[in-house]
This record gives C-alpha cells, sequence and structure tokens, in this order.
C-alpha cells in the first residue's frame, strides 16, 4: 500500500508552488523531490519542512558537505533507506574525494576509517547523538573543540542531527519511494 499522495508542480495551489520554486531555486534542482511533494497536499506543511531544512542546512557556520555526511550517517543509523540514499548522493555531488564505494564500506566497517579526518570526530559525534542523547559527557563535545569546532558549530550539528532525525521519521513512516536519482545505499 502506499502510504502518502503526491502533489505535482501543475496539481499544486499557489502557496505550494512557491515552496516548490523556492527549493529548486535555492538547491539548483530542476524537479521537486518525492519527500516535498508528499507535503505538497499541505502548504504550511510544505513551507514548514522545507524552511526548517532550508534554515539548517544552508545557513550557519558549517559547510554544507559536512552537514550532508552528518544528514547521511544519522539516517543510515536509523535505517531510512529514503534519506540515507539522498544524502549518500548530495555527499558525493559535493566532496569528489568520495566515492559510492566509499560510503557504502563506512557502514559496513562503521570505524569511520575509510572517511577523511575532516568528517572522523563528527561522526564519530553524531553516532554518540543517535544511540543515546541523553548519554553525551563533557569529552564528548571537548572532542570537537579540541577538532577546532566552536561551541556554536557543536550546536549547529545537533540542528543538523536532529533535522535528520524528523525527515528520517517522516520519510520512513510513509515509505517513500526513491527518487529516481537516488541510489540504495542501505
Amino acid at each position: 500500500m502506499q502510504r502518502y499522495i503526491l502533489t505535482e508542480y501543475e496539481d499544486a495551489s499557489p502557496a505550494t508552488r512557491e515552496v516548490y520554486d523556492d527549493f529548486m531555486r535555492t538547491t539548483g534542482a530542476t524537479s521537486v523531490p518525492i519527500w516535498i511533494k508528499s507535503l505538497g497536499h499541505s502548504s504550511a506543511l510544505a513551507r514548514a519542512y522545507w524552511e526548517r531544512a532550508k534554515g539548517t542546512l544552508f545557513s550557519g557556520h558549517l559547510p554544507l558537505p559536512l552537514k550532508e555526511m552528518i544528514v547521511f550517517v544519522v539516517s543510515a543509523q536509523h535505517g531510512a533507506k529514503y534519506c540515507s540514499a539522498c544524502h549518500a548522493q548530495n555527499v558525493l555531488s559535493l566532496d569528489k574525494t568520495l566515492a559510492f564505494g566509499d560510503l557504502q564500506s563506512f557502514l559496513k566497517s562503521d570505524t569511520g576509517a575509510q572517511l577523511p579526518a575532516y568528517y572522523r570526530s563528527v561522526v564519530t559525534f553524531a553516532n554518540k547523538v543517535v544511540k543515546d542523547a541523553n548519554g553525551l559527557n563533557d569529552e564528548d563535545f571537548e572532542a570537537l573543540l579540541d577538532e577546532g569546532f566552536s561551541k556554536e558549530e557543536i550546536c549547529e550539528i545537533i540542528a543538523v542531527i536532529d533535522l535528520a532525525t524528523m525527515f528520517n521519521v517522516y520519510t520512513s513512516a510513509l515509505r517513500l519511494d526513491l527518487d529516481p536519482q537516488y541510489c540504495a545505499i542501505l
């Protein structure tokens, strides 16, 4: 059973089309992905989800490739097929030093050894947050501070983890189909 309906651009209300247009303008996409079309029946929901994603991913101090890696890792930890596929593609398009096989190997070994050093400490932190956010200790934060992240950037990392979790619940509960350009990683 398909658990959602898609609202195509031509069938969308003017308010929903505004959200679709902003998404395409901001991301450079030429079409609207399934996740946002599944919210298109409600311009308020589409706008709320998009504004949160836009504000978290496209503003702040952390570079977009790192944010995309965080979303990928969190999504893979949650077993969120749609989000892990989408953000694996985004990581690969933004970081040409990585290949699809690197991401697959990383998920199988979970050591981070295949990842550039730049990502390792943040991935370790993100994995700890996903497993038990209440179990974080000062040493977890100090490790990021020692890597050169500011307290503001650590808050931004947590905001990205939270964003990923929200989308993981939404896309997994509905069992959203993958957009044609995404390759399943899980």
